[in-house]
């Protein structure tokens, strides 16, 4: 029996589709963080490493600190569900150049945290530098996160191949 144009298989399926936008709410959540703390330590003039004030007194920092902290467990169950969301894509699609796609952006993002590695090492401004930081510590937890699901891509394509 012919299949109707609604009955047709999905490119993508619902639950890869739910992961992939949990890990980009994750994310911007993360950066909605980063900026928050950019915005509420903007007026005090100086890097909060450098604050002066009584504990008491320390309300945007502490604030700031607290945005902070919810900022990284954002970006770290965004890295999580970013691996999720690529061993599911794999798992359910059987796509012959998903080993050397995923090999290439793995790699690519290894190459960009050691080049940020380095030019926050040889960076003299302190905003800069910590930008440079977070992106090196992104770069390598999303390369990490990628690692099941190339190995599940390589896994797949050896058993075809045999």
């Amino acid at each position: 029996m012919p299949r109707s144009a609604l009955d047709r298989a999905r490119s993508v399926d619902r639950t890869t589709v739910s992961f992939a936008v949990l890990t980009l709410a994750a994310f911007g959540l993360a950066a909605t963080a980063r900026a928050a703390v950019a915005w509420a330590t903007a007026g005090l003039g100086a890097p909060a490493r450098y604050a002066a004030t009584a504990p008491g007194d320390a309300d945007v920092f502490e604030t700031a600190n607290a945005i902070a902290v919810f900022g990284a467990c954002s970006a770290g169950v965004g890295v999580i569900l970013f691996g999720v969301t690529l061993v599911l894509a794999v798992r359910r699609h059987a796509a012959r150049r998903l080993p050397s796609v995923l090999g290439l952006c793995t790699l690519a993002m290894v190459v960009g945290a050691v080049v940020a590695g380095f030019a926050a090492g040889s960076e003299t401004d302190y905003d800069a530098a910590a930008g440079l930081v977070i992106l090196r510590t992104a770069l390598v937890g999303l390369a990490a996160a990628s690692l099941p699901a190339l190995g599940l891509a390589v896994l797949r394509a050896r058993a075809r191949r045999a």
